[in-house]
C-alpha cells in the first residue's frame, strides 16, 4: 500500500500569487480612475478661448501685409518713462518657463535682454499662456505688451527696471526643437565655472554652427567693439582732411612677381587677388587726392 503525502506550499509561490493579486487590483483601481476621469472630461464643455486671435504662428511677412506699418521699440530703449504704454517688440524668445497660472521668459534682441509675463486673467487665457511656454528657445516672437515697473531689479537681464507684460504673442519664425548648441551653454565663461555645471561647448562646434555661436554677449560685444574702433579711425581721419578710397581687390595680372599668387575663375578667364594696394595710392597721390 503507496500512502502519497502532499508537499507542503513553497513560500515563494504564496508571495508571487499576493503580489499578482495586489497588481491586479491597482491596476483595476488605475483604470477605473482613468474611465471617470474620461467621462467627466466628456461631460464638461470646453472652456472657451478668451485671447483667441491674439496669439499664434503668423502668416509668411511680405512688403505689402497688413502690419507694415507697425512701429517697433527696440529692447534696449525700453525705461521707466514707459510705464503703462503697449509697445510692440520683435525679439527672440531666449529662455521660458510655466509656474502654474503664469508664465516668465526672457526676450533678447543683439544683446539686450527684457523680462516678459504673462498671466491668466481676463485678457489672457490658460491656452495662451501655455503656448508661450511651449515656443522653442531662439525663435522670432512679435509681442504686445504693456511695459510695467518692477518691485525689484530683475539681475537676469540687462533692462532691469521694467518688464513686460505680455498681451499678444506672434511666433513669426520658429528654432527648431533641438538646436546643436545652447546659447546659455556656448555664453559660459571657460575658466570661470561658479555654478559648477562643468559645461563646455568645443571649438569644433561652434565653428560648425557659427551662427548660433555669434549670438552669445561676448561675440556681440566683440564685433561692436571693432565697429567702433573702425568708425572712431575713420571719424578721426576724416576729421582731418583725409579722402576714403576703395581700390579693385581683384586684378587682371598677378601684381607681385615670383610671389605666390591667388588666383581665381573670373568669366572665362583668370583673376587674382590684388596683394597690396600700394599702386592705387601711389595713382591717387598723382591725381592729387592730398591726403
Amino acid at each position: 500500500m503507496v500512502i502519497s503525502e502532499s508537499q507542503p506550499p513553497v513560500e515563494g509561490d504564496a508571495t508571487s500569487k499576493k503580489a499578482a493579486k495586489k497588481a491586479a487590483k491597482a491596476a483595476e483601481k488605475q483604470q477605473k480612475k482613468a474611465e471617470h476621469k474620461g467621462a467627466t472630461t466628456q461631460n464638461e464643455p470646453a472652456e472657451p478661448d478668451i485671447s483667441e486671435g491674439k496669439y499664434g504662428a503668423l502668416k509668411m511677412i511680405q512688403s505689402n501685409g497688413e502690419n507694415r506699418d507697425r512701429v517697433y521699440v527696440d529692447v534696449k530703449d525700453l525705461y521707466v518713462g514707459l510705464e503703462g504704454k503697449d509697445v510692440w517688440v520683435r525679439a527672440r524668445l531666449q529662455t521660458s518657463r510655466g509656474i502654474g497660472k503664469q508664465c516668465f521668459a526672457v526676450l533678447r534682441q543683439n544683446s539686450s535682454t527684457v523680462q516678459l509675463l504673462l498671466r491668466v486673467n481676463e485678457q489672457v487665457s490658460k491656452q495662451m499662456v501655455k503656448f508661450v511656454g511651449n515656443i522653442t528657445k531662439e525663435s522670432i516672437v512679435d509681442i504686445n505688451a504693456t511695459v510695467a515697473k518692477t518691485s525689484a531689479p530683475v539681475e537676469s537681464c540687462t533692462v532691469k527696471l521694467v518688464e513686460l507684460i505680455g498681451l499678444q504673442v506672434w511666433v513669426v519664425s520658429s528654432a527648431k526643437p533641438q538646436l546643436p548648441l545652447q546659447i546659455e551653454d556656448a555664453a559660459r565663461p571657460e575658466t570661470d565655472d561658479p555654478e559648477g555645471l562643468k559645461i563646455r561647448v568645443n571649438q569644433d562646434t561652434r565653428l560648425d554652427n557659427r551662427v548660433l555661436d555669434l549670438r552669445t554677449p561676448a561675440n556681440q560685444a566683440i564685433f561692436r567693439l571693432e565697429a567702433g574702433v573702425c568708425k572712431l579711425f575713420r571719424d578721426i581721419l576724416t576729421d582731418r582732411g583725409f579722402v576714403e578710397i576703395h581700390t579693385p581687390k581683384i586684378i587682371s595680372a598677378a601684381s607681385e612677381g615670383g610671389a605666390n599668387v591667388f588666383t581665381v575663375s573670373y568669366f572665362k578667364s583668370s583673376a587674382f587677388l590684388a596683394q597690396s594696394p600700394q599702386l592705387y595710392k601711389q595713382m591717387a597721390i598723382a591725381a592729387d587726392f592730398d591726403k
